[in-house]
């Protein structure tokens, strides 16, 4: 089985991450649940945060790569009402 190295960034800084994977596509979908599981970690904990992931083959090439980005914002008050 190939391996991978899955390297994540969040706001707390860089994580990297080796699995076996039998190929590309299986190792793009930890990757993209390394997102989501981020997002459930850090949300609602603020107005923006950006998550990123990437994916290493045995030899160092990048094979994907995906990033979340959140921004929320409220609705403003009306004048005069807090």
């Amino acid at each position: 089985m190939a391996k991978f190295r899955i390297t994540t960034k969040d706001a707390a800084g860089r994580s990297t991450s080796k699995i076996d994977a039998p190929n590309e596509q299986v190792a793009a979908a930890e990757a993209q649940r390394a997102l989501a599981d981020m997002a459930k970690d850090e949300l609602p904990n603020g107005k923006r945060f950006s998550f990123k992931a990437r994916v290493r083959n045995e030899a160092g090439d990048e094979t994907y790569r995906a990033s979340l980005n959140f921004h929320g914002r409220s609705r403003k008050s009306p004048r005069g009402r807090s």
